[in-house]
């Protein structure tokens, strides 16, 4: 029989009633199959018993640079309390303290099966480049284990100081992937159109994609993802862009959300909903029920528009909960879009892999013969318990090499 590097054998393939094995050479998936004849040396002969494998999951949508960063308490959980701490935080906040603190925020991932995390960085005159240069090196030192896509993320007025321009500039000149902002801080519509206007300029001369922080309030006069929709179809963006949060389209009437659909669709913009972020901070008041702040992703899934799901805060002002976790991720998204249904769980366990790998960019993503061997092997056997348990895989690999695993013994004394 023909030797290969190491080979998984009978583990779980999504869409098959079968057991099957995976063999690697030289870190590529050379083969899928029954009872597949190769060996592997001593020690890589992987028996996974029924295990379900997928591909890394992804998290599209994260804030390295701040994780773990709980120094003071948001007393209200409100989005206003948790800015100005920040902005309150930043300026004496040194770069060891992000980068260590980012790097715990990535190990976790790598633990729990999350290879590609696509992560928003600030920069500004409060941060400067302090944020950004911690985020870069992680990149270098971290990459092909968790590979990080870093987004300069200006999130104060442009319109109003077109000087902060030049931190986003700069940023990407440092090393940056996209650009991004929040063009609800402007006072107007009018300003609002010309932040966003500011940010495709910026993309446009660098030719980097965009990724915007839109409407994460539940004020239904807040309308930026209609601008942006707009502003990408006249720019040819088609397919660069990626809207983050979209909140407030769940507080819209059902006409004019209709409307904002459409164009999103049109424009090619892909969402990402971050469920336990807005869950914690949006709808805070005396009233009951409470405003859920998720947008409407079964109407922009219907609607042909990619939708995939981050953590977005990690133990931080905006969340202080969350375990970078994709598929505690996708358990609320579930939820509290209540897409509960069979068709609906393979949707929700597609977001933070598919959809999100189609959001960062990923080719050959997926377990198939001549792809690289990136793949995390979860202790059970369905989808339903994969989002369920949220378990932490048994296996992490990448390129055909477990560089982790979790083991996780049970005891009964009775």
């Amino acid at each position: 029989m023909t030797s290969v590097d190491i080979i998984f054998r009978r583990v779980s393939l999504e869409g098959t009633d079968t057991i099957s094995d995976i063999a690697v050479q030289d870190g590529i998936i050379i083969a899928v199959g029954n009872n597949l004849e190769f060996t592997a040396p001593e020690g890589h002969d992987i028996v996974c018993d029924g295990m379900l494998v997928t591909p890394p999951f992804i998290d599209a949508h994260q804030h390295l640079d701040c994780a773990y960063m709980l120094d003071e308490e948001n007393r209200t959980g409100t989005l206003q309390e948790a800015v100005e701490i920040f902005t309150r935080i930043k300026p004496v906040r040194t770069e060891q303290t992000v980068k260590e603190l980012a790097e715990r925020a990535v190990l976790d991932a790598l633990y729990n099966g999350t290879c590609f995390i696509r992560s928003q960085v600030d920069v500004d005159s409060i941060a400067g480049m302090k944020h950004l240069q911690p985020i870069l090196e992680l990149r270098q030192a971290y990459r092909g284990i968790v590979d990080i896509q870093v987004v300069a993320c200006m999130e104060y007025s442009l319109a109003q100081q077109p000087q902060a321009e030049s931190y986003l500039r700069a940023a990407v000149e440092a090393g940056a992937d996209l650009v991004g902002s929040i063009p609800e801080v402007e006072p107007s519509p009018a300003a609002q159109q010309k932040h966003i206007q500011m940010i495709f300029d910026i993309a446009r001369s660098y030719n980097v994609d965009i990724d915007m922080h839109i409407d994460e309030t539940a004020d239904p006069r807040c309308r930026t993802l209609e601008m942006l929709a707009d502003t990408t179809i006249r720019e040819n963006y088609h397919g660069r862009v990626t809207a983050g949060h979209c909140c407030a389209l769940a507080a819209y009437d059902d006409q004019y959300a209709s409307q904002v659909i459409d164009k999103v669709a049109m424009a090619g913009i892909h969402v990402i909903t971050n469920p336990l972020t807005n869950l914690y901070i949006q709808g805070r008041g005396p009233k009951t029920p409470v405003w859920r702040g998720i947008t409407r992703v079964r109407e922009l899934d219907e609607a042909g528009v990619n939708v995939s799901c981050g953590l977005d805060d990690l133990r931080n002002l905006f969340l202080p909960f969350g375990r970078m976790n994709m598929l505690e991720v996708a358990l609320f998204t579930s939820l509290t879009a209540q897409m509960t249904t069979p068709k609906y769980l393979q949707y929700v366990f597609d977001m933070p892999r598919y959809k999100a790998a189609k959001i960062v960019g990923l080719r050959n993503y997926g377990i198939q013969t001549g792809n690289q061997a990136d793949f995390v092997i979860l202790p059970v056997d369905s989808i339903l318990d994969a989002i369920r348990l949220s378990p932490a895989p048994r296996y992490i690999v990448r390129a055909g090499k477990i560089i982790a695993e979790n083991r996780v013994e049970r005891s009964l004394h009775i």
